[in-house]
């Protein structure tokens, strides 16, 4: 009995002391907040017609190196506007000066009567969020910027940013790929294009889908680790025309 009532303590004891380390594993997560900014106003006093500005970024609270990462991130490559002390504040930054060079131009292209006013609907929106890449050392941020300034068409474009969870450090593909694998790199990603769009090489590659028509292939930093693989990411106009859309590809680490 004594010996049975000692093992049932054990089990007691191990389980209490798991149960504490989740729960301080829980306590060590970032904690995330959202800051947001919405402005819609009509293009022209009266009218019914608007422009749109929005912004919905997650961020990370705290005073960590990660937090302070992401922060000047989200600042200096995502809302273009340095020397404010929070993201709100950057926000609020940003959207005036773009709210004030629309009006200006509005207020210039404006004709009540032309059948071409409705393309001064003009709207940009950010949304950022951490997303599930499969590496727990690696924080990645993604943002997807969707606007429309006149013209034929908008414009959607995605962005990559990964972090190093434990030193906060901004990463790049140097940090994954080093300089003496780039050519095998770059030959493995051709290969998985090739491979993805059923072409028997990259000649006709461009001529069935119009992809490396603007440029070459090269180690972009725009890309998200995926366990043992990269993945990367091209947006309108890297490589191809704005009707190819967005092209991914993902290949194996080296």
């Amino acid at each position: 009995m004594k010996k049975y009532l000692s093992i049932l303590s054990l089990m007691v004891l191990f389980c209490a002391c798991e149960d504490w380390k989740v729960t301080d594993e829980k306590q060590d997560e970032p904690a995330w907040g959202k800051a947001s900014l919405c402005i819609e106003n009509p293009i022209h006093e009266g009218d019914s017609l608007c422009y749109h500005i929005e912004f919905n970024l997650d961020t990370l609270a705290g005073d960590g190196q990660l937090a302070r990462s992401l922060a000047d991130v989200l600042r200096d490559s995502v809302l273009y506007k340095q020397g404010h002390a929070t993201i709100q504040e950057t926000m609020t930054a940003y959207a005036d000066s773009m709210e004030a060079e629309w009006k200006a131009e509005m207020a210039e292209m404006y004709d009540p009567e032309s059948e071409w006013r409705e393309t001064l609907q003009y709207s940009y929106t950010i949304e950022g969020s951490p997303v599930e890449n499969g590496c727990d050392s690696i924080l990645t941020y993604q943002t997807t910027i969707d606007c429309y300034l006149g013209g034929a068409h908008g414009s959607y474009v995605i962005f990559y940013y990964n972090f190093d969870r434990a030193s906060g450090k901004l990463l790049d593909i140097r940090d994954f790929v080093p300089a003496d694998k780039e050519k095998e790199v770059l030959k493995a990603m051709e290969t998985q294009l090739c491979k993805d769009w059923e072409a028997k090489d990259v000649n006709e590659l461009r001529e069935k889908t119009g992809i490396l028509m603007l440029g070459d292939l090269y180690l972009s930093n725009n890309f998200m680790p995926k366990g043992d693989s990269l993945s990367f990411l091209f947006n309108q106009y890297d490589i191809a025309p704005y009707a190819a859309g967005l092209i991914g590809i993902t290949i194996k680490k080296p």
